[in-house]
């Protein structure tokens, strides 16, 4: 069986990996909408380049991130249960279900942009990124 400290360990790597693509997919985004007000060309390559960075970011970075996250933070909770009681772990698993929606929040301008659909401008999006 882990140790505890393993699990926590894994849990950190996890959570830092998934703050990084969260961090920085908005920016894919707003370099993606910058790149639809360019001339022909150099659109269609731009715009296929930051769809083909999306895609790498969300499937091989950020979700695989979030779930592996999620699975250290249950085990760790299941191997210390006594937390679920005190009150900062509640707000922590308030904040983690925000995180989840801001994730999902995410994935809808992803599909947005790859259907062309740029609902944004690259100053909302930069908001949205700080």
């Amino acid at each position: 069986m882990l140790d505890y400290n393993y699990i926590k360990a894994l849990h950190i790597i996890f959570v830092v990996n998934w703050f990084a693509g969260l961090f920085y997919m908005p920016r894919l985004f707003v370099y993606h909408t910058e790149a639809n007000d360019k001339p022909s060309p150099e659109r269609e390559i731009l715009s296929a380049q930051f769809t083909k960075m999306e895609k790498l970011l969300w499937n091989a970075i950020m979700t695989p991130a979030c779930w592996l996250a999620l699975l250290c933070g249950t085990a760790m909770l299941y191997l210390s249960p006594a937390w679920l009681d005190q009150g900062w772990m509640k707000l922590k698993l308030v904040f983690v279900v925000g995180l989840l929606a801001y994730h999902s929040f995410t994935r809808k301008i992803l599909l947005e942009l790859r259907a062309g659909k740029f609902r944004f401008s690259s100053f909302q999006l930069r908001l949205f990124n700080e």
